[in-house]
């Protein structure tokens, strides 16, 4: 077989010697997308410029079960540190993003969920007329998805499927592939089995991609379960936006590209060009329209505050000259904060653990490599969405309101619209605003600031079967920075993303424990639980409200989806319009996480592509192309 060729990638000499209508900031998951929908014009000529590797063909990456070994790898995590967390663990947080063609979406556990109607209400709330509901959303998460039937596939589950989903709700010719795994375990059955049992909103909604994901399912994973050359492989912007164009002649990408800072005019009126480092050089180049920003949540606010765009005072303790006063530049960060319990299974259970075994290890990865089925084949697992009004007494939910509108609302930095919408979501039972994620594996809990540490069991589990319960907030109310210290690109920015500064979220946790704890306890779940790992029972007593919240304080980690540091809002409120344009300067449109306002229910790798996708049909409009 011939080896591909991709004439998109280029060479050093080849890029400088484009003229460029759009440079692309971040060859990552969203970037990828709105490169590859502008060069459906073939006028159009686009560059994209990726610090990373490109990792074609890379079996860490193609490997559904592989991302344990690429996160905290150098190679494809910038690994970034959070501060340490004064509100939290007292620790500084590993904070693993994608760093390569396709950023995080080459290494995430390929969960895809959506969040739910509500939360992209929310957005179109906080940004008048601007067209970020739900309904409006709902066409681009079809676009960008093919929804792989299970009645469809080749290879047969090993457990059937008790998930229910209805198609109208899928794309179906879309460049990310969607698929349940056909490898699950038992004990997923049983938590969800048990979860169920607590009444008809617990089981599996009608679908859970349709704005209503209240309950307990099995998820969706970005993996390919369609016929061809990728089946049984993981599904990221890399092959389904990039490879399949990789033979137009407009599209430019280069790679360990590393963008030091924007360029303006010399009114500063317009961002005319981007400035970059590669092989030891530093090179610039103009654009003919716009810049797209699309680096990061990290990278994007960095890249704005070195070319002088940002708020005057921090850019001057950093030593870089204000240009363009925008106070929200880096503002606004959240994250869905996690909180985890391992289980030790009875006797004669079954867990990913098996993988502690090096035998068992590589002869689940040649299965994989026989016909890619089992366990090395699986992505994502089970989730539950829950509402803290469902769980919580009217005294519970006035203490979290007032929490969020009363004196401790300068807690969040939020703007005042939005602390408001989150407040009205804590008593409506139908704001699914806690999630349970089931890992069938233990993790070490004690190595929550370690990614390296964190994904192999802790002491207590070694040679031991376990599972891990996480619970998560997902619209949380602690809002952090990510601010430049130096004006040295690569000297990463301070990371803060003041976990429980705001102490609603605690309470949103501690909910989320007491419910893991009562699912533990329900049928058939208990009967295959032989203890609480960890924490230890002796260590906190999660029975009560106070030692919850203890716990939690002291065990918060990432679930790795922050969002927000360029987010959208009105002019004084956001970093961005509605239209994801940078205020106060022409030239440059953010086009990923970093632009949503609000925190959406679960993984957030969908809502990435449809803001994404979205983000391309409006350069389109806004340029007439």
């Amino acid at each position: 077989m011939a080896t591909p060729t991709y004439p998109t990638l280029s060479t050093l000499s080849s890029f400088l010697a484009q003229s460029f209508d759009f440079i692309v900031v971040g060859g990552g998951t969203a970037g990828l997308v709105v490169a590859a929908r502008l060069t459906e014009n073939p006028d159009v000529v686009v560059g994209v410029l990726e610090a990373g590797l490109s990792h074609f063909g890379d079996p860490l990456v193609l490997t559904p079960a592989a991302y344990v070994k690429s996160i905290g790898d150098d190679r494809y995590d910038w690994r970034f540190r959070t501060v340490v967390q004064e509100h939290s663990s007292g620790k500084a947080i590993d904070w693993a993003r994608g760093k390569g063609l396709g950023g995080s979406s080459a290494i995430n556990y390929q969960m895809y969920n959506r969040g739910q109607a509500l939360d992209y209400d929310d957005w179109d709330a906080l940004v008048p007329n601007s067209g970020w509901s739900f309904t409006t959303l709902l066409p681009y998460f079809r676009k960008h998805e093919t929804f792989n039937d299970p009645t469809t596939y080749t290879s047969k589950s090993n457990l059937p499927l008790k998930t229910l989903y209805d198609a109208k709700f899928h794309g179906s010719s879309g460049p990310i592939k969607t698929s349940f795994s056909t490898w699950r375990l038992q004990i997923e059955e049983d938590w969800i089995s048990a979860a169920s049992s607590f009444g008809a909103t617990w089981g599996s909604p009608a679908d859970g991609w349709s704005g209503d994901h209240q309950g307990s399912f099995h998820g969706l994973s970005t993996v390919d379960r369609g016929e061809g050359d990728n089946f049984g492989t993981r599904s990221y912007a890399v092959t389904g936006y990039l490879l399949p164009n990789a033979q137009r002649k407009n599209l430019h990408v280069l790679t360990e590209a590393l963008v030091t800072k924007l360029t303006l005019l010399d009114d500063n009126s317009t961002v005319n060009g981007v400035s970059f480092r590669h092989s030891g050089k530093e090179h610039t180049l103009t654009i003919k329209k716009e810049i797209i920003l699309a680096a990061g949540v990290i990278k994007s606010p960095q890249i704005l505050e070195l070319s002088g765009i940002g708020n005057p005072e921090i850019l001057a303790k950093a030593g870089v000259e204000c240009k363009v006063k925008n106070l929200q530049v880096g503002e606004h960060l959240q994250d869905h904060a996690a909180s985890r319990l391992v289980y030790e299974l009875v006797d004669g259970e079954t867990s990913m653990d098996i993988f502690q075994d090096e035998a068992k290890a590589a002869e689940a990865m040649g299965i994989y490599m026989t016909d890619r089925s089992g366990p090395m084949s699986t992505g994502g697992s089970a989730h539950c969405f829950a509402s803290f009004a469902s769980l919580s007494s009217q005294s519970e939910i006035d203490e979290i309101q007032q929490s969020i509108l009363g004196p401790e609302s300068s807690k969040s930095t939020l703007p005042p619209k939005a602390k408001e919408l989150l407040a009205k979501g804590m008593a409506d039972p139908k704001d699914a605003n806690l999630q349970i994620v089931l890992l069938p594996v233990s993790v070490n809990l004690e190595g929550i600031h370690d990614q390296q540490l964190f994904m192999k069991p802790g002491p207590e589990m070694v040679g031991k079967m376990g599972i891990s319960l996480g619970g998560c907030t997902t619209r949380p109310l602690s809002a952090g920075v990510v601010h430049v210290k130096s004006a040295d690109p690569e000297d990463d920015p301070e990371i803060d993303p003041k976990y429980h500064a705001h102490p609603a979220d605690a309470l949103l946790l501690a909910k989320s424990v007491e419910l893991i704890e009562r699912m533990v306890g329900a049928s058939p779940l208990k009967e295959k639980i032989k203890r609480r790992a960890f924490p230890s029972p002796e260590k906190f007593d999660l029975s009560t409200k106070e030692g919850r919240m203890e716990f939690v304080k002291q065990y918060t980690g990432t679930e790795y989806h922050p969002i927000g540091s360029l987010a959208m809002g009105k002019e004084g409120e956001g970093a961005v319009d509605g239209r994801l344009r940078v205020f106060g300067v022409k030239g440059v449109r953010c086009v990923d996480a970093s632009v949503m306002p609000l925190h959406v229910g679960g993984n957030i790798v969908s809502s990435v592509y449809a803001v994404a996708e979205k983000a391309a049909d409006l350069v389109k409009e806004d340029w007439g192309i």
